[in-house]
This record gives C-alpha cells, structure tokens and sequence, in this order.
C-alpha cells in the first residue's frame, strides 16, 4: 500500500481518475477486479486499488452527465444565467428554460440549458431577466466535413441543447433580474474608467482592457489575428499568465508575513486567498480564471502550511478536484492546454535554464532572455501536440525562438505596470499618475509596435499541420521514457520521435451546401482544390475547410468561385456532374445538383435525369416533394440536411 502512495500520490490517482472519464458510459466489469484488494501481495492490492479508481469515475461521471433535451415547442420562458457576452449583431446568452407552451396551448415545465442570441436591438440582457420568446429551438449542427469540430458534443457535454435567434419582435420582457450590480461589476467598471485616464482611445486601450481586466468585447480582427498568427492569443484573456504573475507580485509584497509567526502565515494565506479570488471576480469569473485561481490557491497553501511538498503533486491535487465537480473539463482544450503548461514548466523550465551558463559583462541580460527562452520552451513542449490537434498551426520556429522571448518579457511589463496602476492608481495625485500611465501606454506601444512589424515583415505561422490523438499519446509516452525511464529506453524514445511518419491519405472528393449553394471540395495528395459561392466568408472556410486540409496533409489549396449564374459542369475520376441553376436535359451525366433558384412549376424536363443520383442544395417543401414524385430518381439526398457527401 506504500508503495502505491509514494512521492508523487495524487499523479497517480489523477491518471486513474481520467482513465475512468474516458472511459464512462460502459465496461463496469472492471468492477469484477474488485476483490484483489484483499489480496496479500502489495502490487496486487495497488492494482486492485487503481481498477477501483477507475470504476469510480466512471460512475461518478455517468451520475453528473447532463441531461440535454430539446423541446419542440411555438414558446417557451427562460432566464438568463451568467455573464452576458455581446456579439456584433447580438447579445449572447445562456439560457435556463422555466417552462414550454404545446400546440393546445397548455403550459409545462421543461427544464433545459439553451444557447440564444439576441438581437442587439434589444435593451442588454442582464443575468436573472425572465423573458417569453416565440422562436423554436435547433439543435447544434453536425459536422459538414471530417475533422471539423463537432459543437453538438462539445455543447452536450456542457448540459447545453441547442440555440435559437430571437429578433426583436419576438421576444418579450416578464421580469426584470436584480437591477442593482454586483460588487464585482461595479469594479470592473471603476478599473475600466481607470484605463480610459491612462490611455488614448484605440487598440493599445481595447487589449489593455482584455488582458487585465477580461473586457474582450472592443478588440478589432486585425488585432486578433495578429495574436493569433504568433501564438500569443492566450495574452489577450485573462488566464494563468495573469494570475500568474498577480500571484508572484503579490507573493513578494506580502512575502514578509510567512516569517512573522505564529499569526503570520495566516493572515498572508488570508490577504493573498482574497486579493485573488477578488481579482477573479472583478475580470467575469471565467472558466480560465477559475481554473487558475484554484490552482494557485492550491499551490499558495502548499506553499504556506505544508513543511515538504511537491509541486507536481499540488498540480495534479488541483486538477483532481475540477475533474471530481465537473469531468467534463477533461474534454476542454483550456483546462487541457493550461495544465500540460503548468507541468511542462514545472518538469522542463529549471533543468533546462541550468544548461547554459553565462559569463563576462552581459552575464545578466543573457541570463534573463535564456531564462525567458526556457520558460517558452518548458510551456510548449507539453501542449504543441494538442495546439496541431485543436488549432492546425504553430508559430514559426524563427519567431517562437527569436521572438516569443521578447513577447514574454513585454507581456509581462504591461501586466505588471497593469496590476500596479489599478492597485495604487486611485491614490495617486495626477503628477504621480501621469507618469505611470505613459509607462504603461508605451509598454503597450512597445509590444504592439513589435508585433505587427513583425506579422508584416515575416512568416508568423506554419498552417495545416495535423496530428492524430494516436501520434500525441505516442509522444507524451516518449517524452515520459526521454525523461524518467532508465537509459537504455531513451534511444529508443528518441528514434521513435525522429523517425515518426504520418502516412499519406488518399484522393477524395466532398459536395455539400452553404445557404442554398453548393460547395465542392476536392483533394489529392497535398493539394486541393475547391469551388466556393461568391458569398462565402473566410471565417466558414476556416472553420469548415481548415480542419479537413490539414488532417489530410493539404498544403497547396486553389479557390474558385461559381459563376453568378448559369449551369455548371465537370468531372472527377470519369463520374459527371452537372450543377443545374437552370432547366436542362440531361446529356450522359451521373449525377444532378439541384440549385436552390430551380422553380418546380414545370418539371417535365427532369424526366431525362431519373437515371441521375439527384442533390437538392435546398429541400423543397412537402408540396412541391408530391408534384416531384413521378420523377424522383431512386437516389436522391438532401443536402441541407446532412454532412457533406464523399465521392
């Protein structure tokens, strides 16, 4: 029983407790393994222990699983739950359903979490609002093409259904929630008023606000795509980087009292526990902030109450105990990125800042970017693989080396400068705020200034990467033997990360529809070509397309536009399409896309395509579908109502 309880205990647990995560909804034969605990053989007793484990999360996790439904029903009544997010176009709300309304009228309750936006003609939506809305719900759509993200399971796994639009004229006030703002509220908008005197108006003031305050609401695209291209998106929301450091400055003021015993340590546990949660609160008690404020009130008591403690432990304690109220964090890229992060640095950041050692008259500047390298180094090593999996990108080695150093340093500046002006900023005379308020401002001029020349002038990014949930368990378990396993397994670990290769797919083509148009997706190889509406937004082809190309090895892509009229014809691998916009005959093609401007008024032509597999780009109505009839093929699909189709 020692043994299984060692030096690192709750690592151990951690891994069995997600083990059981992953594995709930099935296979509680495990349970079967129970009686080994009574065995006498400790290793024996250590698996019957872990087995256990296992079947307890699985349990656990069955019993706290959503219930998600989806109401069909001409109105309902919801209330407004948490933070409202504000969109270009909407109000963004989490929605609880109080009760629906049938088709005879009669009201019922219908308990249900539910995603609405909002028209922004509407007054803000303030959380406890009742309001009645006549819009039904839909489900979250699946997936068009492979690889993309699923937003029905991602939603479901948060007990959430589906989502509506509510415009303004269809919706309705009941009862107002609590008018009076919370103290958190009241001061976010004091810090914020505390920015506008510190900054002019403009980019450097919007990303001030997000990064220290959680005020994401102003930030321009070009802005976010600009953090994004260089992998510093993470600056942008307050996350672990800023509680981070709000902890080791707070740490160093107050560092004091851990030597003032016997009332010392409490009081500074006491100061330091309520400036973060505070600080929590005041930036929208996010779900990154949450998870890092538990985190380092975790490691802050460790570090003032316990004599000995390992810092790997107190990391998987912290993570143990979200995963026990909520396991589905466990599928969260969030709580995965920020842990692996955290481990990374704690497992790498020393060992490898220990390598170099620098001497003569640039001794400490060397030192602190060396410093800085490894902390950037420490943190990915551990989350690329999962950054390839979820985004499909990776900052550009020349700039990850040459820049993030300087990204880190400059962030960390801005945030500390921040931290120091909404602190102490209040109690300043102007003579003494002026001053601050400009080595702020420029701090942020600084970073900006280094970011966007840099954007402009060099490849920020490598796209369309891919890797498989195989490839990133088949690394962690390289990484593990490089560092922990005996020596005669790190050449093996090392040959098998040098020498890993991702096999080659294979030809395919997609069809499918967006707003009634088609869309054509081809790919062979590393390259790939696709036809497109005239319409089509970059954000849809990133979201839709971007995921496809890169888990396919796709590097070279070529996009066409259809024309604004007229029918098209083509073919791929002898099969011949004909996309049809206006009445024809047919003329030896396989396959028949219906365009949404075809009129079914006279469908006498169609008679010369029922020997055609048929794709409706928009579902005709039940009417039209009986005048169809007589001429339907027997092959036909609807494509607005389904994934994209291979060919």
């Amino acid at each position: 029983m020692n043994s299984y309880f060692s030096r690192f205990p709750f690592v151990r647990i951690l891994l069995f407790w997600m083990l059981g995560i992953l594995f709930s909804g099935s296979h509680y034969w495990l349970l079967l393994a129970s009686p080994l605990l009574f065995f006498p053989s400790r290793i024996v007793k250590s698996i019957g222990i872990s087995v256990l484990l296992i079947a307890s999360s699985m349990a656990w996790t069955d019993y706290l699983k959503p219930l998600v439904s989806m109401p069909h029903s001409d109105a309902w009544v919801f209330q407004v739950e948490g933070q409202v997010e504000q969109k270009p176009k909407s109000w963004s709300v989490l929605a609880r359903c109080l009760g629906t309304r049938n088709s005879s009228a009669i009201w019922s309750p219908s308990p249900g979490m539910y995603r609405l936006y909002m028209s922004n003609q509407i007054p803000r939506p303030r959380s406890g609002d009742v309001y009645e809305v006549c819009a039904g719900l839909k489900p979250f759509p699946a997936p068009l093409f492979p690889h993309e993200k699923d937003w029905r399971t991602y939603y479901a796994l948060k007990g959430i259904g589906g989502s509506a639009f509510v415009s303004v004229d269809r919706i309705r006030l009941l009862r107002k929630g609590v008018e009076e703002k919370s103290f958190f509220e009241k001061a976010q908008g004091y810090f914020v008023r505390l920015l506008e005197r510190a900054f002019e108006p403009g980019r450097d003031r919007d990303v001030a606000e997000a990064m220290l305050l959680g005020v994401k609401t102003k930030i321009d695209f070009e802005t976010l795509s600009t953090y994004s291209a260089l992998g510093a998106i993470h600056i942008l929301s307050v996350s672990g980087l800023h509680v981070g450091l709000l902890y080791m400055g707070l740490s160093l003021i107050f560092g004091f009292l851990l030597k003032r015993r016997p009332v010392g340590p409490y009081v500074f546990f006491g100061l330091m526990m309520a400036l973060l949660w505070c600080y929590a609160g005041i930036s929208g008690f996010s779900l990154p902030v949450l998870r890092s404020a538990w985190m380092f009130s975790v490691i802050l008591f460790a570090k003032t109450f316990l004599h000995k403690q390992e810092s790997l432990n107190t990391l998987a304690f912290s993570a143990f105990v979200l995963l026990f109220i909520h396991p589905a964090s466990l599928y969260d890229p969030g709580f995965q990125l920020s842990y692996l992060a955290v481990w990374g640095l704690i497992a790498f950041q020393q060992r490898w800042a220990k390598l170099i050692q620098f001497a003569g008259w640039f001794r400490w500047p060397l030192t602190q970017i060396w410093e800085l390298t490894c902390v950037a180094l420490a943190a990915q090593v551990l989350t690329w693989p999962l950054i390839v999996y979820y985004f499909h990108q990776l900052p550009h080695p020349v700039s990850f080396f040459l820049l993030n150093p300087f990204l880190i340093l400059f962030s960390s500046i801005a945030l500390f400068l921040g931290f120091l002006l909404l602190g102490i900023g209040s109690f300043l005379p102007e003579w003494a705020f002026q001053p601050l308020a400009y080595l702020l401002s420029t701090s942020f001029r600084l970073l900006h200034g280094l970011m966007f020349q840099w954007v402009e002038r060099f490849t920020s990014v490598i796209p369309f990467l891919r890797i498989s949930p195989l490839e990133i368990l088949g690394y962690f378990m390289a990484i593990a033997l490089l560092v922990w396993a005996p020596r005669r397994w790190k050449g093996y670990a090392l040959v098998s990360l040098l020498f890993w290769q991702t096999p080659e797919s294979k030809p395919a083509a997609y069809l499918s529809t967006l707003k009634g148009d088609a869309v054509w997706v081809e790919k062979s190889g590393r390259q790939s070509i696709v036809s497109l509406p005239v319409s089509v937004e970059p954000a849809w082809i990133q979201s839709h397309l971007s995921p496809l190309w890169s888990n396919e090895g796709v590097k070279d892509t070529l996009t066409r536009r259809w024309p604004l009229e007229g029918n098209i014809q083509w073919n791929y691998h002898g099969k011949h399409f004909a996309y049809v916009r206006l009445p024809t005959e047919c003329k030896g093609q396989s396959y028949l896309i219906l365009g949404k401007e075809i009129k079914y008024k006279n469908p006498f032509w169609l008679k010369s395509w029922r020997g055609a597999t048929w794709y409706f780009l928009k579902k005709p109505s039940a009417y039209w579908m009986g005048i169809l009839k007589p001429y339907l093929p027997v092959h036909y699909y609807f494509l607005d109502e389904r994934p994209a189709i291979q060919l």
